[in-house]
Order: structure tokens, then sequence, then C-alpha cells
């Protein structure tokens, strides 16, 4: 849902499912204790994320994907708000 997690001050982690293929927009912003965003969907496309769906997450934080899809998210991500100094893994 868009803004799902916006300013919640509390959150460290999150798992986004396997079956999760859309994600709102502004979702994580705010989120200053945010360490890891972990996911596992391989279903993620531009058309089902928002373009600010990663906007204002802080460059502590770390997003681990699934291996096979670690270079198609890198260049998603980053379409989609990620900022260049977050670190995308493969896990």
């Amino acid at each position: 849902a868009k803004s799902a997690f916006k300013n919640n001050k509390k959150l460290k982690t999150v798992t986004i499912g396997k079956n999760v293929s859309k994600i709102g927009a502004n979702v994580f912003s705010g989120c200053k204790k945010l360490k890891t965003i972990t996911i596992k969907s391989t279903k993620l496309k531009a058309k089902t994320l928002s373009k600010s769906t990663f906007k204002g997450i802080t460059k502590a934080t770390t997003v681990k994907v699934p291996k096979k899809k670690l270079s198609a998210y890198k260049k998603l991500f980053k379409s989609r708000g990620l900022s260049s100094k977050i670190k995308v893994k493969a896990y």
C-alpha cells in the first residue's frame, strides 16, 4: 500500500514476500532506523513499482534481492528512487 511504512521510527528490517508483485509510493520514506530490506519476490517490474517506491531510504539501509535478479533489480530500483549510495546485494 502507498506509504505503508512511511515515517515508522522503529522499523529495522522488512521482508517483501515471494508473491508480492507491486509496491506503492513512498513506502519506506522516513524510516530512519531501517537497516535491511529483503525482497524475495522475482515479480517486480517498472510498471508495478511507483517512481518513488524507494525514495527517502537512508544510506545505512541494505537491500537484499534474489541472486538471479541482482542486475535487473539494481537498475530497476535506481529508476524508482533508490539512491546510488544504498547497497543492493544478492542473497
